[in-house]
């Protein structure tokens, strides 16, 4: 037990440094600059408008609020939130790998979340996944501790985890229910009834604001094909934003294939509690996985990837499982260094591509330079653009600008370096400069006669600058 403790506590820390390390490198995306918007709020405010805007419940939001007042919110001290929560997931998944199947699967499913693509990504991102992740990981140890000994101690820890995790994310509700009817068919007694009531009580409390919910639009999910979205599931638990690649296509074949040898693993070469373990922990996972897509086919479409987050431990759980089972022990050790090296190799790849990372907005700003005078800024990545860019610079205002003419001096084109400038620019019309960013961003900055213009036909009037392009840009007006 004492070298567990020591080799945990080494995980801790490489698992520190590969969050802490580089939680800074990439800006602020589109949805993190929503958070960062809400965080500027006053505290009622910021909560109408997670109500009004956001399709999650609100702990995360009250969670990072508080914690921005100490840490402020730049990418370091707001992101830090997630990375330390993300740290913590390291010693839960261990004891839950420990709880349910041995000291040595914990300390394999540890491994595999300390250097995770997936679990790395989320750690360094403003936004709720990691404490949803945090919180499911506490429910399913504690359910697992349950399961032994179902004290009221254990009980009452779950439950309280238990609505934690679904005040966070409506989507641990996938987890959490199955976890209280198994306590309450396996013992039948008053304690396990009551710790399972009460969560059902917080989930019935929040339904309201569930079915409020389902009225925002969320079309971004639909323009994805759900076939797609599917088979992106496992590659992106496994190997990060690698999904983005052509290995979606092999995703759901190489988790079937994994799920093969894993299951081969455990009935030829595991032990009958190792077994009964992994069981529990895959049936928790399967009902994750598989309730969401159900819905889905029947209309209610919420499925991406990082909404499956509650499944990586069990998953992990399972997967350390088979990594060290006594009657195959070299085919499982084989199995944990492919894994490991998979891990390593998706997060050095994601590290050093920036199409696999999240758009530089930073570096735009920094290319767009300060406002000299009064300038419109015309993004062609539309609303993916617009609100990480309010961030970074000063004098736009969060909201889109009304539909009246203003007078400006500079008009600046965020495009694409595929695109090209026309042969003859307007007239009076002068290119000031042109800078390429990391991610393929192209930024011209033009100087123009005091152009008098609504922000739509300031928009109507980007391809005579910077063309062709699909959609009509975004419209950003600043002042110096």
């Amino acid at each position: 037990m004492a070298s567990d403790v020591w080799i945990v506590a080494v995980l801790i820390a490489i698992g520190a440094a590969l969050r802490f390390g580089t939680i800074a490198s990439q800006s602020y995306w589109l949805d993190e600059a929503a958070t960062v918007h809400l965080m500027g709020l006053s505290f009622g405010t910021m909560l109408h408008q997670v109500h009004v805007n956001e399709t999650t419940p609100p702990l995360y939001f009250i969670v990072a609020w508080l914690w921005v007042k100490v840490f402020g919110t730049g990418e370091v001290g707001l992101r830090s939130l997630s990375a330390l929560l993300g740290t913590a997931v390291i010693p839960i998944t261990y004891l839950c790998g420990r709880e349910l199947v041995s000291r040595a699967a914990g300390l394999v499913a540890a491994t595999l979340a300390t250097v995770s693509p997936f679990m790395i990504w989320y750690s360094q991102e403003a936004r709720s996944y990691m404490l949803f992740t945090f919180l499911c990981g506490l429910s399913f140890w504690l359910f697992a501790r349950s399961l032994e000994e179902p004290s009221r101690r254990n009980l009452v820890w779950w439950a309280v985890a238990s609505a934690g995790a679904v005040l966070t994310h409506f989507f641990a509700g996938f987890l959490v229910a199955p976890e209280g009817v198994w306590l309450v068919v396996k013992y039948r007694n008053r304690a396990t009834l009551i710790a399972a009531a009460a969560v059902a009580a917080v989930q019935l409390a929040i339904l309201p604001l569930a079915i409020g919910d389902t009225s925002h639009p969320l079309q971004w999910i639909k323009a994805f094909p759900l076939a797609i979205r599917i088979k992106q599931v496992p590659v992106d638990l496994g190997l990060g934003s690698l999904y983005q690649s052509s290995l979606v296509s092999d995703g759901l074949l190489g988790a079937a294939a994994l799920a093969v040898a894993v299951a081969a693993l455990l009935y030829f070469g595991g032990e009958p509690q190792q077994r009964r373990g992994a069981i529990v922990a895959a049936a928790i996972a399967a009902v994750v996985l598989l309730v969401p897509l159900v819905l889905a086919e029947f209309g209610r479409d919420y499925l991406v990837p990082r909404n499956f987050a509650p499944a990586w431990i069990p998953l992990a759980v399972v997967l350390g499982a088979a990594c060290t089972v006594p009657r195959a022990r070299p085919v499982g050790v084989a199995l944990g260094v492919v894994l490991l090296v998979a891990f390593v190799y998706a997060g050095v790849r994601i590290g050093n591509s920036p199409q696999y990372q999240r758009p530089d907005w930073r570096g735009v700003a920094t290319a767009l330079g300060p406002a000299s005078g009064s300038r419109a800024i015309l993004a062609y990545d539309s609303g993916f653009a617009a609100q990480p860019l309010t961030i970074y610079l000063h004098g736009v205002p969060w909201s889109q600008p009304p539909q009246t003419p203003v007078t400006v001096s500079e008009v600046d084109i965020v495009g694409s370096v595929y695109q090209q400038p026309p042969q003859t620019l307007p007239a009076g019309v002068k290119l000031l400069s042109s800078r390429s960013v990391k991610g393929g961003f192209l930024v011209d900055r033009f100087a123009v006669p005091g152009w008098r213009l609504t922000p739509a036909q300031l928009a109507a009037r980007a391809p005579s600058l910077l063309g062709p392009a699909g959609a009509a840009p975004a419209v950003l007006l600043q002042s110096a």
